[in-house]
């Protein structure tokens, strides 16, 4: 059983690695000059406001963890188009749209402990079916229009990581807004295919986000699973 010191210990370094790897690999990256600044600076903003969105996530906070949800998506919508992962990027979009909805559901004081956070729940058949769709829409768009989007039209391994990483991203954020404990297990493997994504684009920051990501993946599994049985 992890302590309420272990776990503000265990944060405390995460946010040291995930802080300090960010401002150098961000400080590497304008000393080479291979990356514009404004795409380096965007990148550490939007990694930053990811770890803190992730961070809160896990620990149930209702309106920081949705709000600064949808921060980090802006800029990861953006990032990932640029370095052409339009699979990611798409997951992006649906986790700004479901972002909203869980800042309205996740307030509501039916959905809320006595500690004001966010209880552990069940599906909700309607945001089921608007993720299905969600997902078919994103596949179609991936086939028919990933070859204007992708550095090589002909390297279809990269075009199918991207849409598996798609679909892991859409399954892992709608079990989460749904606050089913199943999600960090999906977001956990979501984070090895953005790693490779990332690997492949030369999205070095982005790369190291998934890594801490990981990290933070597997103490949601933990603490969300804890909490659905109590």
């Amino acid at each position: 059983m992890i302590s309420v010191k272990s776990e503000k210990i265990f944060r405390i370094f995460w946010y040291i690695a995930a802080f300090g790897l960010t401002l150098y690999i961000g400080i590497s990256d304008l000393q080479t000059g291979k990356i514009p600044f404004y795409v380096t600076v965007i990148s550490m903003i939007t990694v930053i406001l990811g770890y803190i969105c992730v961070s809160v996530l896990v620990s149930r906070s209702p309106v920081f963890s949705n709000v600064l949800g949808m921060s980090a998506n802006t800029g990861e919508i953006y990032m990932q188009i640029l370095f052409r992962n339009p699979g990611m990027a798409l997951s992006s979009v649906y986790y700004f749209i479901t972002h909203i909805f869980g800042l309205y559901l996740w307030t509501r004081k039916e959905n809320l402990d006595e500690e004001g956070k966010v209880k552990i729940s069940h599906t909700n058949k309607k945001a089921l079916i608007f993720t299905l769709i969600f997902c078919i829409a994103g596949i179609f768009f991936l086939y028919n229009y990933g070859d204007f989007l992708f550095k090589d039209k002909k390297n279809m391994y990269v075009f199918v990581l991207n849409s598996i990483a798609f679909l892991l991203g859409v399954a892992a954020q709608f079990t989460m807004i749904m606050r089913q404990p199943f999600s960090w297990i999906l977001w956990s493997i979501s984070n090895c295919v953005w790693f490779i994504l990332n690997i492949l684009s030369h999205n070095y920051i982005f790369a190291i986000q998934s890594v801490l990501y990981e990290i933070n993946a597997l103490v949601g599994v933990y603490k969300w699973y804890k909490e659905a049985r109590n």
